[in-house]
């Protein structure tokens, strides 16, 4: 049934496609979409285009073909349009200018300036601006000049604040000494309620007036997997790397705030903070080096149980991650206390640092096979509440 009120020449409707109660201007929607008690509303030049099996309640969906972006580390989001892929689903929610990839859903969503992957859940009253997404993220709250690059991220609580760089890449040292990054794996970070990803500081980007400026030259965070306590305040410092840096390139600048992969944060802190590692203070010198290895393995079993779900038969792409991730920050702590690299944790910290993830590498027990699975079982131990594993 094609109920439509005001529909004009400028729009082309698919078959089988119901339309209640809206205003429609330049618009291409597809085949068996519902269209219900909705403006959509394009420009001449740059339509709204929304493709098969849509569904918008009360949605105000607009394409004006005025562009607005951000920029970080060589990945750009600049939208102008607004298209919606198929099995999108949304209600009560604000498009504008955004990109929605295939069977996306979300309630009472605000999204302007956006690319959001394919299967993201958009929790309820997301409002969501210059940002790009990877597939399967589960957002909720204020996300802001986000690049999320890793499938399965996780922020789905009200009350956080992003504001961050999640690669898909991550660098590892191989078994023979080289530097290696392994492409195009999942970013599951977890996001705590109450999370901040606080941008200090930073003058406004060149623009013919500050009007027109796109914002200030602020810092953000780098997040790799990494699990983020509840109202953690994660304080970017000032500077955006230049080009496109390499992961390794990421890891030497000193002017970033970069949480490495199973980490574990909360509070407040700042900096780099190295793979498997707790900080909970601004003081890098009361951080614990290795100490989720150590004291909770079960966020590292979480995390690479997740990316294998994600992964599915290529799963085998994990196999040199976690071990090639500690002969890494060995690397790095042996530079440190060599003085080839700045530091700021005591000689103690990286001594015993170094040695628990020496121990953990040698020992073989984050080894795997070529399909992503454990070379040796991993068991919870309910009496010492504990995962152990059967090296």
């Amino acid at each position: 049934m094609n109920a439509v009120a005001d529909m004009d020449t400028t729009v082309h409707l698919g078959s089988d496609a119901t339309v209640r109660n809206s205003l429609l201007r330049y618009a291409m929607i597809g085949d068996r979409c519902r269209i219900i008690n909705s403006v959509i509303e394009g420009h001449p030049d740059w339509p709204v285009v929304i493709g098969d099996d849509v569904t918008l309640v009360h949605c105000h969906v607009l394409s004006t073909g005025n562009r607005s972006g951000f920029a970080f580390s060589g990945w750009e989001v600049a939208l102008q349009q607004t298209h919606l892929g198929n099995q999108v689903a949304f209600s009560n929610s604000r498009l504008l200018n955004t990109v929605v990839e295939a069977a996306s859903t979300g309630f009472g969503a605000s999204i302007e300036y956006s690319h959001i992957g394919p299967r993201n859940s958009l929790r309820s009253f997301a409002n969501i601006t210059h940002s790009l997404t990877a597939a399967w993220c589960n957002l909720g709250s204020e996300v802001s000049k986000t690049i999320i690059l890793g499938s399965g991220f996780t922020s789905e609580h009200y009350s956080s604040y992003l504001s961050l760089f999640a690669p898909g890449s991550y660098p590892i040292l191989t078994a023979d000494g080289r530097e290696k990054v392994l492409t195009d794996l999942p970013n599951v970070s977890n996001i705590g309620a109450g999370t901040v990803f606080a941008n200090y500081g930073g003058e406004p980007l060149p623009a013919a007036s500050l009007d027109d400026s796109p914002g200030s030259a602020k810092g953000t965070a780098v997040l790799y997997t990494s699990f983020v306590c509840i109202n953690c305040r994660v304080i970017n410092r000032y500077g955006q790397p230049e080009g496109q840096p390499s992961p390794f390139d990421l890891l030497r600048n000193h002017d970033l705030t970069i949480l490495g992969f199973g980490s574990f944060v909360e509070n407040k802190l700042t900096g780099r903070i190295p793979a498997f590692s707790y900080a909970g203070d601004l003081s890098p010198r009361s951080h614990r080096l290795g100490w989720v290895l150590d004291k909770k393995p079960g966020i590292v079993l979480n995390f690479i149980k997740k990316m294998r779900e994600l992964l599915g038969d290529e799963a085998g792409r994990l196999q040199d991650l976690v071990q090639g991730t500690l002969r890494l920050e060995c690397q790095l702590f042996q530079e440190e206390l060599d003085g080839k690299r700045h530091t700021f944790y005591r000689r103690e910290q990286l001594q015993e640092g170094l040695r628990l993830m020496q121990f953990q590498l040698q020992d073989g027990r984050w080894a795997m096979d070529a399909s992503g699975n454990w070379r040796h079982p991993w068991s919870f131990d309910s009496e010492r509440q504990q995962w152990i594993c059967r090296v």
